[in-house]
């Protein structure tokens, strides 16, 4: 996973991408984030394959040559970001969220 490391690295610093936000798009402690991308702990292939997954690619373009991820720094492809779906039980709460604040006055005050 060296090489995924490295060229994750690579790849991270010409589109200027922060550890932020990789902590944001993964929900990992930025401590975390820090340690993998330092090489201190090795990444669990999971791991490296929803990272991989978050920033629009696959796990095999990080474990591919240092020209495939050259050529796409270099093009002026845009970075853009979805910070992700909600799932199918996240909606049902977000939908039960919004459900109860359209009669919060009636839950919070009494009459």
């Amino acid at each position: 996973m060296n090489k995924f490391i490295e060229n994750l690295n690579i790849y991270l610093g010409g589109k200027k991408i922060k550890n932020s936000y990789i902590s944001l798009i993964t929900g990992w402690d930025k401590s975390k984030v820090s340690r993998i991308l330092n090489g201190e702990v090795e990444i669990k292939m999971a791991d490296a394959e929803e990272l991989a997954s978050m920033l629009g690619k696959d796990i095999a373009f990080f474990l591919g040559d240092k020209a495939t991820i050259l050529g796409e720094i270099s093009s002026n492809k845009q970075f853009s970001y979805c910070n992700g779906y909600l799932k199918k039980e996240d909606n049902i709460i977000a939908k039960q969220l919004l459900e109860m604040f359209r009669y919060y006055d009636a839950l919070v005050y009494e009459r």
